[in-house]
C-alpha cells in the first residue's frame, strides 16, 4: 500500500499514534520561516483532527513513488500543495506551499 494511501486511512479513523508510526525519527517539517519537529507537527495535526480538519476529504495525490508523495488540495482562496520525501518507506521530510488561486478568466 502506498504511503498516501496508508495516511488517507489514518486520518479517516482518526489515529495520532499509527500517523506518528508513519513518520521516520528525524521528520522535520518546513513551514515558511520555521521547521517544526515531529511531536510538534503531530500534536498541531492532532488538535486540528479534533477540531474537524478534514483535509484527508479533499486531497488528491498528484505524485507518489518510493521517495516522494505529493498532495494537493483547496484551502479557501489557496491551492496548497504538500510534498513529503521518504526515507525508509516513512515520511522524512514535510514542506507546504499556499498559492492563490489564479482568478478565472
Amino acid at each position: 500500500m502506498t504511503v498516501s494511501k496508508r495516511i488517507n486511512e489514518i486520518f479517516h479513523n482518526w489515529d495520532k499514534e499509527a500517523y506518528r508510526a508513519m513518520h521516520h525519527p528525524d521528520y522535520m517539517f518546513i513551514r515558511e520561516f520555521e521547521m517544526v519537529t515531529v511531536n510538534d507537527h503531530i500534536e498541531t495535526l492532532d488538535q486540528a483532527m479534533k477540531d474537524g480538519y478534514d483535509v484527508h476529504k479533499r486531497w488528491t495525490t498528484i505524485h507518489e513513488n518510493d521517495y516522494v508523495s505529493e498532495l494537493r488540495w483547496e484551502e479557501g482562496n489557496e491551492v496548497v500543495t504538500h510534498v513529503s520525501l521518504l526515507k525508509e518507506g516513512l515520511l522524512w521530510r514535510g514542506f507546504v506551499n499556499r498559492a492563490e488561486k489564479p482568478e478565472a478568466a
